[in-house]
């Protein structure tokens, strides 16, 4: 038999002797003739037959040396992380330059100084403090340290932008820092820096703008790139739905004669619009004060906080009429105290138009005097006889603080004996006739003449005719005959008296 076969039973021993790892004693092994160059028909070896290992060996090994690398990378702090990833954090140790974090792992991570706060700061001392707590974005898994890199900014402005993105889907109106006027509009803070358009700030036809920097306004989002992380807002329109709301509850609220607040927005020819918390309300002229003024600047400027009472509310076309002087004290209460009729008092004139001169009292009222009782002579305006703000001294001849009139008069001033019977003016003005009731003060007796026609006629010269038809009666010019007849030789020669009376 050939030295280099084996028998089936040394074979098999052969083989069990690999599986086993066990090599056959020298007495058991038969010699073999190894040649340096295989034979073309020998097997190739295999790596576990090399290492004298199964398959099954080595598969074992290699899960086993997985684990011991995922437990490595736990104890480093490095294979949980996730670059991106969110995570909470808290601060182990401040120093100038970056802040030590603990994430939960037993690596520490690190916030550099530019990652921590979007402000410009110098030191990280005093920004944050050991204990503090705050989410972070892993940055790098691991540095040239060996620590994880985190960033708190990006933190923050991701959730900001989620909050952005929400208020932009629910249309919420909130309020905003102005940082920056740039061309074109306004640039606010929102935790990150949104745009407000010069047409979208206030009315939309502002051109000092600028004042609105360092203010607090209300927002409302318009549009957002999210790619480009852009806002865009609109005071306007925030504006709008604010006074809106006001504007509805005021309606359901208030009532003609309710007291408001309010401020003075803006003034005109014909009023002043006032601010009452976000809805404007007209304050006309006319119910400003208790006299008569030429221009609301007279009594209000822009900015004054006043108290109005509520007029009139019309719900349909949104307005709301105000009165000032309601709520003012009632000069005529005074005026009832301080004078009575016959007085004179010293006062300043004022206006003038065609009928007289209106004088200021004291008490924040108005009296008249009219074209009548400024001078004796006839006048065709007061012009001609009186100045504005020329100082005078009439005297009261109407007094009626209930119908809130005071008439004067000059003319009583200019009589010898004063002023006489301060109830004729009083009787002729209410249209009850009576003596001394013309406006010359009694010169035509008050009384009236009835004419052919029946109607109500007097003489410009005061003197009274009776009844008579006018054929039955020659023209006498109101003399008597022994009058005429005095007059008549007054105007003769003396001869011709003579002759004329015998």
């Amino acid at each position: 038999m050939n030295e280099e076969q084996l028998t089936p039973s040394e074979a098999v021993e052969e083989t069990s002797a690999q599986a086993t790892g066990v090599a056959p004693s020298p007495e058991e092994t038969p010699a073999v003739e190894v040649t340096s160059e295989p034979t073309a028909d020998a097997p190739e070896t295999t790596p576990a037959a090399a290492s004298g290992k199964t398959d099954d060996e080595m598969l074992f090994e290699a899960a086993m040396a997985s684990l011991s690398s995922e437990e490595t990378g736990r104890e480093t702090g490095v294979g949980s992380l996730t670059k991106g990833e969110r995570i909470e954090a808290k601060v182990i140790q401040v120093e100038n330059d970056r802040v030590f974090v603990d994430l939960g792992t037993k690596a520490e991570g690190v916030v550099p100084l530019k990652e921590l706060t979007n402000d410009n700061v110098d030191s990280a001392i005093g920004v944050v403090k050991p204990g503090d707590t705050f989410e972070v974005i892993v940055l790098r898994t691991h540095s040239a340290e060996g620590n994880p890199v985190v960033s708190k900014k990006r933190a923050d402005f991701d959730q900001q932008w989620q909050g952005i993105l929400d208020r932009f889907e629910s249309g919420e109106v909130f309020e905003a820092n102005v940082i920056d006027r740039v061309k074109g509009g306004l640039v606010v803070d929102i935790g990150v820096r949104g745009f407000v358009p010069a047409t979208h700030v206030g009315s939309g036809k502002l051109r000092n703008i600028e004042k609105y920097v360092g203010q607090v306004i209300g927002v409302k989002i318009i549009e957002v790139d999210r790619e480009r992380k852009k806002v865009v807002l609109s005071n306007r329109a925030a504006e709008e739905e604010r006074r809106d709301g006001i504007k509805d509850k005021l309606f359901e609220d208030a009532k003609p004669g309710d007291i408001l607040e309010g401020v003075v927005r803006r003034l005109t020819d014909y009023g002043a619009f006032i601010d009452l918390g976000g809805i404007d309300g007209l304050l006309h002229i006319s119910e400003m004060s208790w006299v008569r003024i030429d221009h609301p600047k007279e009594v209000l400027k822009e900015g004054d906080e006043i108290k109005v009472m509520v007029l009139r509310l019309d719900s349909g076309n949104g307005r709301i009429s105000l009165g000032l002087r309601q709520v003012l004290p009632d000069p005529w209460n005074l005026i009832r105290e301080n004078y009575k009729l016959g007085q004179k008092i010293k006062v300043t004139v004022g206006r003038m138009v065609q009928s007289g001169a209106f004088v200021r009292l004291p008490e924040g009222a108005e009296a008249f005097l009219p074209l009548s009782e400024v001078s004796d002579k006839r006048l065709k305006k007061p012009q001609d006889e009186l100045e504005e703000n020329q100082e005078i001294e009439p005297m009261i001849i109407d007094l009626r603080p209930d119908e809130r009139r005071m008439v004067l008069s000059l003319r009583e001033n200019a009589q010898p004996g004063g002023f006489r019977d301060f109830g004729a003016y009083n009787a002729a003005n209410r249209g009850q006739g009576g003596p001394g009731g013309g406006r010359d003060g009694g010169r035509d007796g008050g009384m009236k003449r009835r004419g052919p026609g029946g109607g109500d006629r007097r003489r410009p010269g005061g003197s009274q005719e009776f009844d008579q038809a006018p054929a039955q009666r020659a023209p006498t010019g109101g003399a008597t005959i022994g009058e005429r007849l005095g007059l008549l030789k007054g105007l003769m020669r003396p001869e011709e008296a003579s002759d004329k009376s015998e």
